[in-house]
């Protein structure tokens, strides 16, 4: 019915991701909106190989119903970016009290946006979200969020976050961005850190590497972890998927989607757009 056409898919078929098996020829496509065995619409996912979500048949570990009414299409296309930032904000409300600050590193692409979302659900008091392009960037702050261009540096980023440092920080980008907040959050004394920070890794955008200073580490009280297909355990991602497909079918979190018919996948492969491409059938 729908297949996302989402970064993740790109990079597996290009061999960049780490998840690649370089073993081509591939089918690509991770997950699908699909018609199971008994004529229901399910949400596919976790694919046996050689098939991708590309095939005309998939064999999934998984499938799970669609809310009653949600559009295939919303679904196949949202899911896969709303699921980047809810789960690691899930966990983190689980570990503390309240979400106080958040910080969306990457806040301008889908995921970033339905995280901002998705933090303003969950309980965030503020959520910072920092990006470059700028009608994008209006959109972050008519989502709810803070918004900071990557241009303005760590001096900017470091006002919009007010004193105050975030409980936790969704990076999708990683390389100088990881680096401007790291630098935005810099202290100086000796005194005790109140802060509790969890900087979750989530895509590398901006470059697979980033220089994490010393002191930091040794001044605030600052954890750097991963968030992804295999830190991620595959029953945390599954217990999650029905909520944010029911909030994603009722409108509480918005991602944008574009459908692509198979006959244009190179117009789809090749898209740059605001929104998350999506392959259906012709």
């Amino acid at each position: 019915m729908a297949a996302g056409l989402h970064p993740l898919v790109r990079r597996l078929a290009s061999g960049g991701h780490y998840g690649s098996a370089g073993v081509y020829p591939l089918v690509p496509g991770v997950d699908c909106v699909a018609v199971g065995s008994d004529g229901a619409p399910v949400y596919a996912g976790f694919i046996r190989a050689p098939w991708g979500t590309l095939a005309e048949r998939v064999a999934a570990r998984m499938g799970i119903p669609l809310p009653d009414g949600a559009d295939p299409v919303l679904i196949a296309g949202g899911l896969n970016p709303a699921m980047s930032g809810w789960l690691p904000l899930a966990r983190r409300r689980r570990e503390v009290a309240a979400l106080g600050t958040v910080l969306v590193l990457g806040a301008t692409g889908v995921a970033g946006r339905t995280a901002v979302q998705a933090a303003r659900l969950l309980g965030a008091d503020r959520v910072v979200g920092v990006g470059r392009d700028p009608d994008r960037l209006r959109e972050v702050e008519r989502l709810g969020g803070v918004p900071v261009s990557f241009d303005e540096g760590p001096e900017a980023l470091g006002a919009a976050l007010a004193g105050t440092a975030p409980s936790i920080i969704l990076d999708y980008v990683w390389g100088p961005p990881a680096e401007a907040a790291w630098a935005a959050l810099a202290r100086r004394g000796l005194h005790d850190d109140p802060a509790d920070i969890v900087h979750v890794q989530i895509g590398a955008g901006a470059g697979e590497s980033a220089a994490l200073p010393a002191g930091l580490l040794r001044s605030r009280r600052l954890l750097v972890r991963g968030s992804g297909a295999g830190s991620t355990s595959l029953d945390a991602i599954v217990a999650a998927m029905p909520e944010v497909m029911r909030r994603l079918a009722a409108g509480e979190i918005v991602a944008p989607v574009r459908a692509f018919p198979l006959s244009r996948i190179a117009d789809a492969w090749a898209f740059t757009g605001p929104e998350r491409a999506v392959v259906v059938p012709d």
